[in-house]
């Protein structure tokens, strides 16, 4: 992110120094390959980081399966999942006769 940055503001340096002058060295059509670079770059930037967007979109979506977190006085933190609306209070995980649990 800072070397975006660093590119941008390289690549915008001339822009601010040529803005004081009263009438600018060159035309508009002097940008139209560095305007064409920046575009590619950023559609590029946009294309790699979408897969990422996506996945912290669904991470953010499982954080509404809980409660806020809560500090107890002795510093523990509980962070408590929210009942689900069918849930039945009390009920638990079904044990088998065998001893194991299906969840």
């Amino acid at each position: 992110m800072k070397r975006l940055f660093l590119i941008c503001a390289v690549a915008l340096a001339p822009l601010a120094a040529s803005a004081q002058e009263k009438e600018p060295p060159f035309g508009f059509d002097d940008f139209a390959p560095l305007a064409e670079n920046f575009r590619d770059l950023f559609e590029g930037l946009a294309k790699d980081m979408m897969p990422l967007m996506e996945q912290l979109a669904d991470k953010m979506s499982d954080l509404n399966a809980f409660e806020a977190p809560e500090v107890l006085p002795n510093g523990d933190i509980i962070i408590r999942r929210k009942q689900k609306t069918d849930d039945v209070p009390g009920s638990g995980p079904k044990v088998n006769p065998d001893g194991s649990i299906d969840l």
